[in-house]
């Protein structure tokens, strides 16, 4: 149990995380603004698929197993490209109100998409 805390403080402290998170707060944020006919599909789907990014990531980061480990790199690669197409369905629509905060979800989707590849990368060899 306690060896699980250290592993999950240590989840909490890297960058990829922090960007995850902050990602999530993003989504959060901006659901409200989706029309009640989207708000369940489109705004539900992005808050699950974002809550589900930190899961994969803390199971990834969190293994010991080298071929676990790229599973897990890759479903979160795999929902993050799905989230990716939603916040840009939004855009698109109109529905991320706000200056900027459009720009500012794209900027954290590639700064996250870098760090996936380069620790992905990191593992091939």
């Amino acid at each position: 149990m306690e060896e699980e805390q250290k592993k999950l403080k240590l989840v909490s402290n890297t960058q990829i995380y922090l960007d995850t998170r902050r990602l999530l707060d993003k989504v959060l944020d901006v659901t409200p603004n989706i029309p009640r006919n989207y708000k369940f599909t489109i705004g539900s789907r992005m808050q699950d698929t974002s809550v589900s990014l930190i899961q994969e990531f803390a199971a990834a980061y969190m293994t010991r197993d080298k071929n676990e480990r790229i599973k897990h790199i890759d479903n979160f690669r795999a929902l993050f490209e799905t989230l990716k197409t939603l916040i840009r369905i939004a855009g698109e629509r109109k529905w991320i109100k706000g200056m900027g905060i459009h720009a500012e979800i794209i900027e954290l989707t590639d700064k996250i998409g870098k760090q996936m590849t380069a620790w992905k990368n990191s593992l091939s060899k």
